[in-house]
């Protein structure tokens, strides 16, 4: 049972479907871990359509909305819960596209392995992280606002211990170090409206390595 969840305002947003695909692709697969979190959203929509119901005139009550094709906009409903020892929940799975294992994934040194999801290519970063089991990440910081969401595994650093389902939230006001949790690969999905910013030695060396590969065209 996931114990952090994403911010409060991050499940409204999504439950009145005003959340950016980016994040709202990272929320609609906790929840699919989540079930606390699933009825907060259940209840945020009921909430709206209560609302909405009321603010609305007889005329618009009977005759719902098209879109362009002609059929009735509904609101999706709440992803339902993940099948027991499925490691990639809907919606996730379906912007993959390929089984874990076959993606194409990148090494970004220290044995460290990232997939970037194509869909997104706009200043939002949407990848999935692997972490080998014990390993350390660089230490870094923020320019703006990560959200991570585990999928396999664990990790922990200042802020805590994170385990399947849960989500870290971290700006520029946290330096870290996060650190897989032993005997397992810890697979991330992580979603960065801003570059990390690399501190300390290990970030130093990593951060002269990219200038000179981009120097030297390799």
């Amino acid at each position: 049972m996931p114990t952090h969840h994403p911010d409060d305002s991050l499940l409204l947003e999504y439950a009145a479907g005003s959340l950016g695909e980016a994040k709202a692709l990272l929320v609609a697969t906790h929840l699919a871990l989540c079930p606390a979190c699933r009825n907060a959203v259940r209840s945020g929509e009921a909430a709206g359509a209560a609302l909405a119901f009321a603010n609305e005139t007889p005329e618009t009550v009977s005759s719902p909305m098209p879109d362009v094709s002609g059929e009735v906009v509904e609101a999706p409903p709440a992803p339902s819960a993940v099948p027991a020892g499925l490691a990639l929940p809907q919606p996730l799975r379906g912007y993959l596209g390929s089984p874990v294992a076959a993606l194409p994934w990148s090494s970004v040194g220290l044995g460290l392995r990232e997939y970037r999801l194509p869909e997104f290519k706009s200043t939002t970063a949407v990848r999935l992280l692997a972490i080998p089991a014990g390993r350390r990440m660089p230490r870094h910081t923020h320019e703006g606002e990560e959200l991570t969401l585990v999928l396999q595994g664990s990790f922990s650093d200042v802020t805590g211990d994170y385990q399947r389902g849960d989500v870290a939230t971290a700006d520029g006001r946290i330096e870290h170090q996060p650190q897989a949790g032993a005997g397992e690969e810890c697979l991330c999905l992580a979603v960065e409206d801003a570059p990390l910013r690399l501190t300390g030695v290990t970030g130093a060396v990593l951060t002269a390595a990219a200038r000179a590969r981009t120097l030297f065209g390799r």
